[in-house]
């Protein structure tokens, strides 16, 4: 830094000008990238996991959300690939399938898959009932 610049720097912004301008410059860049980090996080709406159910049976369940909220779900259960759709009224995901219409409901780690015969009067089965996502606390 020549004489000119130092002296303009001491003058204008004191000893600390270094420091100073480097915060003032830095910041917004900070904040930029942590912006952009949780917009690429936001940009990717599908997420894979793994449920672990009782048996040992293992449910891998791959969530493509509709930007923040829930979508669709496509999960491997039975021997079968199962396209399924969230229901807002039932607050749960319904197979696209009407006449094989499985349900899935996930709550904080915790899920549930039932099966509901496409009877009229038929009732919901519950198949399997303790599945927990395979990263969830024990």
């Amino acid at each position: 830094m020549d004489w000119l610049t130092r002296g303009f720097f001491t003058m204008a912004f004191g000893k600390r000008s270094i420091g100073t301008l480097f915060v003032i410059a830095a910041g917004p860049a900070l904040l930029l990238a942590s912006s952009l980090s949780l917009k690429a996080e936001e940009a990717n709406p599908i997420e894979r996991v793994d449920y672990i159910c009782e048996r040992g049976v293992v449910v891998p369940v791959t969530y493509i959300r509709k930007g923040s909220a829930p979508g669709f779900a496509v999960l491997d259960a039975e021997g079968k690939m199962i396209a399924m759709q969230w229901h807002e009224s039932l607050k749960k995901y319904v197979a696209l399938d009407e006449q094989d219409s499985y349900r899935w409901s996930d709550n904080d780690g915790q899920a549930v898959l039932s099966h509901l015969e496409a009877d009229h009067t038929a009732k919901e089965v519950t198949l399997l009932s303790a599945c927990r996502s395979d990263d969830a606390e024990e």
